[in-house]
């Protein structure tokens, strides 16, 4: 998507420029059924970054990526306080808004303001992402294979791709074999999912 985007915007591309191909359908595989959870509760500083761009990007079209952005929460017993408070502390220093309750009363009384009849006990620290939320997966994945499509890339589905074809005297990859034939191509991103 973001690909045909910048093509597109350069207007020195056409629809032959971007191919996805998919031996299922979009969204038929893993990404179609992941949990859809969107948060920045990461313990590395650099998926703390990816992730806060990735939080923009889901709240920038809601609708198509059906999601909706109603926070997330990490609630945790103490073995897990001084971790929490790590990504916390992280969090404040890319501007990414969360709060950090500790004590179990604390938490405690901050989890009735939400849940009156809230009951768990050990708790004594809660990282409250105020941003983040869930998406419908497949309905998301649909959503981006529709922006990409709309941006110039064309998408084939039901074609597994059995091999690569390569250059003469070089290890570089100059098409996709297929079960359509080979798809002839300048460079090749292969983007397995999870």
């Amino acid at each position: 998507w973001n690909l045909a985007e910048k093509i597109k915007k350069n207007g020195n591309g056409s629809n032959n420029d971007i191919v996805v191909v998919d031996k299922g359908g979009i969204a038929s595989g893993a990404s179609g059924i992941a949990c859809g959870v969107v948060r920045n509760n990461y313990f590395q500083p650099a998926m703390r970054e990816l992730m806060a761009h990735s939080v923009e990007l889901w709240e920038s079209d809601p609708k198509a990526f059906a999601y909706d952005s109603v926070g997330f929460m990490a609630i945790s017993p103490e073995s897990m306080r001084k971790d929490m408070q790590s990504v916390y502390e992280q969090q404040k220093t890319i501007g990414y808004e969360s709060d950090f309750i500790e004590g179990e009363k604390q938490c405690s009384d901050y989890m009735k303001k939400i849940f009156s009849d809230w009951q768990a006990k050990g708790i004594t620290n809660i990282l409250h992402e105020k941003r983040g939320g869930y998406s419908k997966s497949k309905i998301a994945i649909q959503g981006i294979a529709k922006k990409a499509q709309a941006a110039g890339a064309k998408v084939i589905t039901g074609v597994e791709v059995t091999g690569f074809k390569r250059g003469r005297n070089s290890k570089a990859i100059t098409g996709a074999e297929t079960s359509i034939g080979i798809i002839e191509c300048e460079q090749t991103i292969i983007a397995v999912g999870p």
